[in-house]
């Protein structure tokens, strides 16, 4: 029963994210007059569809993903409506807006979470223990904590992970105490194999305004923490071998659903909260300015833009080409890394 429903959370999670994404392709190309073919829910084969105007929609074989299909979006094409024949600035803002759609699905999944509980935690000190680094460097109970080693910090979210980034070091802390600004250094201290800088943050009744900020703030959270995630891939300092494709994806999903089983509202907050990390760094990976994705073309949307005219479609389309297939190698890679980790 639970891999069935493992199966049908991942479906419906892969669906939304990659439905949501179209969606906002779609959404921008009918604002700015481009002509949209076809708009799939599903991939495959077409099981049925509806003409309306110039524009078919169709439901397909497989339930996972969707495409917006957009005239000239792959060939040169002569319609005034076609994509490629729009100004630079309306095709950057069409190649944006599948990302842009994600990252705000994140935004609302945060928000309906965030709204179930009754209290939300803040970036407020609550309490300083006696005889801990904290207490030493002058924190205070009522301390807003403002910025940690640089780092805004507006939920208590952020103060946690910019705090555990440090892996010890003596720390800046940005506070406001009535109303005025302080800089306060701390040096955690090693206890059962973890820096304690010996303080807890307190919590504020859950109210709209707070819902609002904490889902708003959150949001960015998620984008700072995919970024440095990457970020540290590419230093070196995250292996190659940690990354999880679409089966490590459906193993954490699977636990997901295993736990919203056993325990109900909670097991599925953590799904939710799951969802809001994938739809994220979706539209995060999809910005990057690799070949094939949108960030990509929206590269060369840019170039074109600075050196004020089009690449030659056939060199931007090899360059996409052998960027999708450099994708399909890092996909079944990570595939193998994913089956490895699942039965080794």
């Amino acid at each position: 029963m639970t891999t069935i429903l493992t199966i049908i959370a991942a479906i419906i999670i892969f669906a939304l994210l990659i439905f949501i994404h179209e969606l906002g392709h779609f959404i921008l190309a009918k604002a700015t007059g481009i002509r949209v073919l076809e708009f799939a829910i599903g991939m495959g084969p077409k099981l049925f569809g509806v003409q309306k105007g110039e524009t078919l929609y169709s439901v397909r074989a497989v339930p996972i993903g969707g495409f917006c299909a957009m005239e000239g979006e792959d060939s040169d094409s002569k319609d005034p409506k076609a994509i490629n024949n729009k100004p630079a600035w309306q095709r950057l803002l069409v190649l944006a807006a599948g990302a842009f759609m994600n990252i705000f699905l994140g935004f609302v999944l945060l928000f309906v979470m965030t709204a179930q509980g009754s209290q939300v935690a803040t970036n407020v000190v609550a309490s300083v223990q006696q005889g801990t680094a904290a207490e030493e460097s002058g924190l205070l109970p009522g301390d807003e904590i403002l910025k940690i080693a640089g780092s805004r910090t507006h939920i208590a979210a952020e103060v946690t992970w910019a705090a555990e980034r440090r892996n010890g070091a003596e720390t800046e802390f940005l506070i406001r105490r009535n109303g005025e600004k302080q800089t306060l250094l701390i040096q955690p201290r090693e206890k059962d194999g973890a820096y304690q800088y010996g303080f807890m943050l307190a919590v504020a009744e859950n109210n709209f305004g707070e819902t609002l900020k904490t889902a708003y703030y959150g949001t960015f959270f998620y984008s700072k923490l995919i970024i440095g995630s990457l970020v540290d891939l590419f230093r070196g300092e995250v292996k190659v071998t940690e990354l999880s494709g679409p089966i490590g994806i459906v193993s954490e999903i699977g636990s997901a659903v295993q736990q919203t089983a056993q325990t109900g509202l909670p097991g599925l907050l953590y799904l939710l909260n799951l969802a809001v990390l994938l739809t994220i760094n979706l539209g995060i990976f999809n910005l990057l300015p690799i070949p094939a994705l949108d960030g990509g073309r929206i590269l060369f949307v840019l170039v074109e833009m600075i050196r004020r005219k089009p690449i030659p479609p056939e060199k931007e389309g090899m360059v996409h080409f052998v960027g999708f297939a450099l994708l399909i190698l890092l996909s079944v890679a990570v595939a193998v890394m994913d089956i490895m980790k699942f039965w080794w």
